[in-house]
């Protein structure tokens, strides 16, 4: 190889990889994106976040993995310094949107739960002031990408390329890397964490104070009905005892209080059938914890095991004296330019939850 060469067995893997998905998230999301219109159903909060989700996966395949394709096959940049700068601008404005568009998911998740009588207040005009606060983010994020890269002279070799200067030197590259590490992983990461540990909490103790509720009931009940049995095939009840507040299920319509009076009941519980306070309540709710705790622990797992890749090989090349030297680097210096492989993985794995 020449000085200014490159290994083409690699170059044509990368390429090919590129090509496939660009592909697969175009396809994917195009896919998700049918399902929301022919659903025809009212556009609601879930809808919403998930549909700015699809725009972020649309942004990472057209300003991500296109501008890469194409640069990968050319070798070099010749687009000039303002399409450099504005390449490398929205190249990770499609990657931060997603991450921070799915934190905001999680807290409108979180405050759904958590927070319910605060949630019955909720208006549209909140959810689009959550996803605007995500793009000014990530838009914000990005613009250290403009003034960092030009089109200008690689140092020690006579071409030109679209090429990254870092101020303060020596430790530019360090603080950069350090700086997107935090925005757009560890910010992300530790929000997400947070919002899903809280909903967890939540759930399991509203389902302890359902099982402590639903086990006084049965005890309280099974005390009156020791007290005064009814027969359970009349469709009324000829004494109910002298208890003023005793409240039971009579025959299939009816249900009769102290001092005369009569109410319908709604459940029409067949005769014979045992009392059971409030268990539909409390199989329900012991569900949605069961499916939250699930959904928590994938979310978080597939967020760690598809972001974390790129970002620790990033801040081990900046900040090991010796890692570009080593053996190990040869082969995940290339994986990591790959890095929209993870973006891939964590919008389809973790953000259509």
């Amino acid at each position: 190889m020449t000085h200014d060469s490159r290994d083409e067995y690699l170059a044509f893997f990368e390429i090919g990889t590129l090509g496939l998905l660009f592909v697969l998230i175009l396809i994917g999301n195009s896919c998700v994106l049918m399902a929301l219109i022919m659903r025809k159903l009212k556009m609601n909060r879930m809808y919403y976040f998930l549909l700015h989700l699809i725009i972020a996966d649309y942004l990472v395949a057209v300003f991500n993995v296109l501008p890469q394709l194409i640069w990968d096959i050319t070798y070099r940049f010749y687009g000039g310094n303002i399409l450099c700068k504005v390449i490398k601008y929205l190249q990770i404005l499609g990657p931060y949107l997603s991450s921070y568009v799915l934190v905001m998911t999680s807290i409108d998740r979180y405050q759904a739960i958590c927070h319910p009588l605060t949630n019955c207040q909720w208006t549209p005009a909140r959810s689009q002031l959550m996803i605007s606060f995500a793009w000014i983010i990530a838009l914000l994020c990005c613009i250290p990408q403009a003034f960092i890269f030009s089109y200008q002279k690689i140092p020690d070799k006579d071409v030109y390329d679209c090429w990254g200067t870092f101020p303060l030197q020596p430790y530019g590259e360090r603080i950069y890397v350090t700086w997107y590490a935090i925005s757009f992983f560890f910010i992300p990461f530790i929000l997400l964490t947070t919002t899903h540990v809280c909903i967890c909490r939540e759930i399991w103790r509203n389902v302890h104070q359902k099982s402590k509720s639903f086990k006084r009931e049965q005890k309280i009940f099974h005390q009156n009905d020791d007290f005064d049995r009814l027969s359970s095939g009349s469709s009324t009840n000829e004494s109910i005892g002298r208890s003023t507040n005793l409240l039971v299920t009579v025959g299939r319509s009816y249900r009769f209080k102290g001092r005369g009076r009569v109410e319908v009941s709604v459940d029409r519980a067949k005769p014979g059938a045992a009392y059971n306070p409030r268990s539909h309540s409390l199989t329900g709710l012991t569900r949605a914890k069961i499916k939250t705790v699930k959904i928590t622990v994938v979310v978080i797992v597939c967020y760690i095991i598809c972001s974390s890749p790129f970002i620790c090989v990033q801040l081990w090349a900046y900040w090991a004296p010796d890692a570009h030297s080593s053996t190990f680097w040869s082969g995940m210096s290339y994986l990591s330019s790959l890095f929209v492989i993870d973006l891939l993985f964590r919008d389809k794995c973790v953000q259509k939850l």
